[in-house]
């Protein structure tokens, strides 16, 4: 119970009995002003009567009980009685006490008595009798019984407005507590809301201001926890003059990617070597070198800005990386071509003495690829860059792709095979479990897997095709209708974990689809959850909050996958109402002997408990790593080592 309704309980009962005490009170003094005036009236009546009995002739009987009649006719009387001296009636008029319309439980508790007066009759000096008189009670029984009614009338409406006013009053006072309230709940999630309104109460008041400021001091100590955790983040994945990822990070991404689900859908790995800067950094200086550097940085990342999968990485002080998974011969070609133009314009290699320092060599790997081979090819080919001298790039293919001709189909094949596919809905589904800390079902996320040239193929080969042919939308939609259509069918509760591209789900024509579809299947939505890539928080945050609280709306949940590739999106996690987030694989990748993402991991789990959020690892492969990453505080996980793939 709550101490509003305590409060009003407790004094519309202490109302109640201060009214009903106010009531009985008047009623009380009715009752004994009535019994007064009984014996008043009695008193009265008896002495003016007995004067007009006194002028009578001695013997006159009749005229005296026509003045007792005129008298008791009037009907306020129980009995007039006429004596002699003797003790003979000589008139007697008498009325029972008949009460109509009032209770039993009434009279009993308000019971009056009628007083007999007695005058005597004297006639000059000589007494001629006695003179009895009696009240009728009917009357004064009615009186007190409208005085009753009208009283409790009136103490029930006063009653009912006092109940009203108070229930008012304590609503306006107490509402400082339920604002304290949501404050404090919203402290809990991590939310440090301030209350601008103070009450006029003192006490209150000044409980406000002290919450405000411990809301105040928490936001700032955990700020300043979020951006140290981002910063270290940062320093450790991050080249420090570039920004962009270093070489321990770079080859953990693209480990992590040739090893997925679908690794023989290969990649391109470019290798971009620099000449000539010990040279530059004599001539020129320091400050020269490194703003070449970064130019060269900005340079890629903005080449590669049409490939949202492209991991581009600094390998040393004068070489970089960059990698396209999935990425066919001629694809890699284009894009190749495209890096070494961008770069060749820069004014350095323009020069005289930078026009023999930029050499690019790049590998496609066909088919089921490892890093270090690729790494080595790429070496090669650019060892014979150098023996040529002038600026220049190449384009190697490696790998065997009997059994996997789909990699060298062309764009406008892609195009018009997935076209297709993704309008007949031809897909095939998957769904791998993921499992609590202790071991306990989580949902089953799905994964969609097409037939091409006769091959089931995983979205590791086809995905990247998707996003830059911009079929996100038509792809999405194909796998929520197919995984709908299935969850309609089946006769169990199991909870489904969907991804969708970050960019449908911003989508102006997909999100409307999505969320008539959910509102249109309610029992399915109830057991979904919606998954996108953490990119989403850098590439499309305006309105993304208010979308994903219409989607969960419906009774799904949301989930962030591949948490922590970016920095500075922990910050981001306050706006949004996530159930899950997923470690990105190449966290968990070695985490038993990297105490840089141990750091990490834990601090994650830390700020995502402290948001009710479910902190779960994706890619476990082995219990080494299982058991690091429970110890860490991770609350669940997937991976082979958990569970494979099974079709639906």
């Amino acid at each position: 119970m709550t101490l509003l309704q305590q409060l009003v309980i407790s004094l519309t009962a202490l109302l109640f009995i201060l009214f009903g005490l106010s009531l009985f009170t008047t009623v009380n003094d009715a009752r004994n002003y009535l019994q007064a005036q009984l014996e008043s009236h009695a008193q009265d009546t008896a002495t003016s009567l007995g004067v007009a009995i006194a002028s009578t002739e001695t013997g006159d009987t009749a005229t005296i009980d026509a003045m007792v009649d005129a008298v008791f006719d009037r009907g306020y009387y129980q009995n007039i009685r006429f004596e002699d001296m003797a003790g003979n009636v000589r008139v007697n008029s008498e009325h029972p006490v008949t009460v109509e319309g009032i209770p039993d439980w009434f009279l009993a508790l308000t019971a009056l008595n009628a007083p007999e007066v007695a005058t005597e009759v004297n006639r000059g000096w000589v007494p001629a009798g006695k003179l009895y008189v009696t009240s009728h009670l009917g009357f004064a029984y009615q009186n007190l019984w409208q005085k009753a009614c009208n009283g409790a009338i009136l103490f029930a409406f006063a009653l009912l407005l006092a109940i009203i006013g108070l229930n008012i009053l304590l609503r306006i006072v107490l509402k400082p507590l339920k604002l304290l309230e949501n404050q404090a709940n919203a402290i809990c999630q991590r939310r440090f809301v301030v209350q601008r309104e103070l009450p006029v109460t003192k006490d209150l008041r000044q409980m406000v201001i002290a919450m405000n400021r411990m809301a105040g001091k928490l936001q700032k100590l955990f700020n300043e926890k979020v951006i140290l955790t981002e910063e270290l983040r940062h320093q450790s994945v991050k080249d420090a003059l570039t920004g962009i990822l270093n070489n321990r990070a770079f080859e953990g991404q693209v480990i992590s990617s040739l090893k997925n689900e679908g690794k023989d859908a290969g990649g391109s790995l470019m290798l971009i070597d620099i000449g000539g800067l010990d040279a530059l950094h004599r001539n020129k200086g320091h400050k020269t070198v490194d703003e070449l550097l970064i130019d060269i940085a900005k340079r890629l990342s903005e080449t590669v800005e049409p490939w949202p999968d492209a991991i581009i990485g600094r390998r040393s002080l004068s070489q970089f990386s960059v990698f396209l998974p999935s990425c066919g011969i001629e694809e890699n070609r284009r894009f190749a071509e495209g890096c070494f133009r961008a770069l060749a314009s820069l004014p350095y290699f323009v020069s005289t003495k930078g026009q023999e320092q930029l050499h690019l060599a790049s590998v496609t790997g066909m088919g089921e690829s490892h890093f270090e081979a690729l790494v080595r090819a790429s070496g090669e080919l650019l060892k014979n860059l150098h023996l040529q001298g002038h600026n220049s790039w190449q384009v190697e293919e490696v790998g065997d792709t009997k059994g996997h001709m789909y990699l060298s189909w062309s764009q406008v094949q892609w195009q018009d095979v997935l076209k297709g596919v993704f309008k007949r809905e031809q897909i095939d589904l998957f769904a791998q479990k993921g499992f609590d800390a202790d071991g306990r079902p989580l949902f089953r996320e799905v994964l969609a897997r097409l037939h091409l040239d006769n091959e089931l193929v995983s979205a590791q080969a086809f995905l990247p095709m998707v996003e830059r042919f911009e079929l996100h939308t038509a792809f999405d939609q194909a796998v929520v209708n197919c995984l709908v259509r299935y969850m309609k069918q089946s006769q169990n509760d199991e909870v489904f974990c969907v991804n969708l591209s970050p960019r449908s789900i911003m989508d102006n024509t997909f999100y409307p689809w999505l969320l008539d579809c959910l509102k249109s299947n309610t029992a399915v939505s109830q057991r979904l959850i919606l998954e996108t890539s953490e990119r989403i928080l850098h590439e499309s945050v305006s309105g993304l909050a208010e979308r994903i609280t219409a989607l969960t709306a419906n009774g799904c949940e949301f989930s962030l996958d591949h948490f922590g590739v970016t920095t500075q999106s922990l910050s981001d996690l306050d706006l949004l109402n996530i159930r899950y987030i997923k470690i990105d694989n190449s966290f968990v990748r070695g985490i038993t002997d990297n105490q840089g993402n141990q750091f990490y991991i834990r601090t994650l789990a830390m700020l995502a408990g402290s948001r009710d959020i479910t902190l779960l690892a994706q890619g476990v492969e082995n219990q080494a790593e299982w058991e690091k990453l429970t110890e860490l505080g991770v609350s669940g996980g997937q991976g082979y080592f958990l569970a494979r793939p099974e079709q639906l």
